[in-house]
């Protein structure tokens, strides 16, 4: 059902794609520097830039960026500053692999689809002699890059998917074991929700990939993310997979700094910079000097983390209701955001029967939400009431675009949705102060980073 509900979201989402001028150049040393448009030898269109340094007899990683639904290759370098996006890496972006009749382009669900790409794919790096590939891919885009990293395997080493989830069929065997993943995604997602990201990273975990992570964008919605705010949130999450998937010094080093020399602390992707921090201490190849900084990374996260916890003053678990305070909200921030770091986890030991309790019981109601949305709203509004009642610290108890905008509408017109006494009261006496707790404990947990010690 909701893959149905996702992609009519998706098609209504994105309007009929421009028409542009852009010179057309096969990627070649006369077009370094500059972005050209071109087509594989199977008609694919695609726009490439091959950085100004790039050396053909060194070769580069290459980059691919796959758009959302009815758009166009165009998408990737609007999004994208040609020369900063992956500035080492040689960037592709293609136009979906089926034409949607009206100018723009799709990527499907099919054995054809993903075909079709690994055919330009192919081309491209003998052409240019590029070693490894990392794939971003956005909304449709992204369901499509878990598909294709799935079935091509050898040939993608990581893939960020931001704002989707993973479609049915999409392999995750032993053999996919060697990629680095990383499912991003804003927690007030209007289009896709953000509890699709976060049970299909449940799914990669229960597939044992050693490399896969959630990164929640916390009060973000649907689109692009390299620009929200100071941070380069796509650029941050491809130098992870990359540096997750490199023993080469160099490139490790220059993935650790995208991590860490960042400006605005508040939004920092601690747990992404610890991990890769961590797995640079592990490495025989990373040289010492690099090490040195990655210690200092891994001590300074751990800190912070250490900090969070003695913030959040949660009461004990095994007495737990729920009070407007900033820990409702703190403390799911936190255990989602810092998952890896060893004193987030350990906090998370504590709490992971109370957590697991909240999310089975809100979404349980949460079916019946759903269900009774339509076409009985009383039936619905009851539902949702004892579900946050039930699981007030689960995120999609938060998610104010798939859930509490419509609780507020029903709440508004009360009388003529027929909603009950009993259902309006307790409304009242948990919705508003649940709100205030999140305002709060966003506030919180935000304020606390803005403290941590330097990377």
């Amino acid at each position: 059902m909701w893959v149905r509900i996702v992609l009519a979201l998706l098609i209504a989402a994105f309007p009929a794609v421009a028409k542009e001028d852009i010179k057309e150049r096969e990627p070649g040393p006369r077009t370094k520097g500059s972005v050209y448009a071109w087509k594989g030898k199977n008609g694919l269109g695609y726009r490439h830039y091959i950085p100004k340094h790039f050396d053909p007899k060194k070769g580069a990683n290459l980059t691919l960026i796959l758009h959302g639904s009815n758009l166009s290759a165009g998408w990737g370098f609007w999004n994208h500053k040609a020369g900063e996006f992956r500035a080492d890496d040689v960037v592709v972006s293609p136009d979906g692999t089926t034409p949607n009749g009206r100018g723009g382009f799709n990527f499907l669900r099919s054995k054809k689809d993903t075909k079709r790409l690994h055919q330009l794919h192919v081309e491209i790096k003998k052409a240019l002699n590029l070693t490894n590939t990392y794939v971003y891919g956005h909304s449709q885009g992204s369901f499509f890059a878990f598909l294709y990293a799935g079935e091509y395997p050898k040939d993608v080493q990581g893939v960020v998917g931001h704002a989707s989830g993973v479609w049915s069929g999409t392999q995750q065997g032993t053999r996919q074991h060697g990629q680095a993943v990383v499912l991003m995604h804003g927690t007030q997602d209007p289009v896709v929700p953000y509890f699709q990201s976060a049970y299909s990273y449940g799914g990669f975990v229960e597939k044992k990939y050693p490399h896969v992570r959630l990164r929640p964008l916390e009060g973000w919605n649907h689109w692009p993310a390299e620009h929200n705010g100071k941070t380069r949130h796509t650029s941050q999450q491809l130098a992870w997979v990359e540096g997750m998937t490199t023993t080469d010094a160099a490139r490790l080093a220059a993935c650790l700094d995208m991590l860490t020399k960042v400006t605005g602390k508040d939004r920092h992707d601690y747990a992404g910079a610890y991990l890769l921090a961590q797995h640079i201490l592990s490495l025989e190849e990373a040289p010492p000097a690099l090490k040195k900084r990655s210690r200092k990374t891994v001590d300074a996260v751990q800190k912070l983390a250490e900090m969070h916890v003695k913030a959040i003053r949660a009461p004990d678990p095994k007495k737990l209701k729920f009070t407007r305070a900033p820990w409702v909200a703190h403390l799911p921030m936190f255990v989602r955001n810092f998952r890896g770091v060893p004193a987030c986890d350990e906090f998370a030991k504590t709490w992971d029967g109370v957590l697991q309790a909240h999310r089975k019981a809100f979404d349980a109601q949460f079916d019946k939400f759903w269900q009774h949305k339509q076409r009985n709203p009383a039936k619905a509004f009851d539902a949702g009431v004892k579900g946050l009642q039930k699981g007030f610290l689960h995120h999609r108890g938060a998610d104010r675009e798939f859930f509490l905008k419509q609780m507020q509408a029903w709440r508004k017109d009360a009388k003529n949705h027929k909603l009950s006494k009993k259902s309006l009261k307790a409304y009242d006496a948990l919705v508003p102060d649940f709100e205030k707790a999140q305002k709060d404990g966003a506030r919180a947990f935000f304020g606390v980073n803005k403290k941590a010690p330097k990377l």
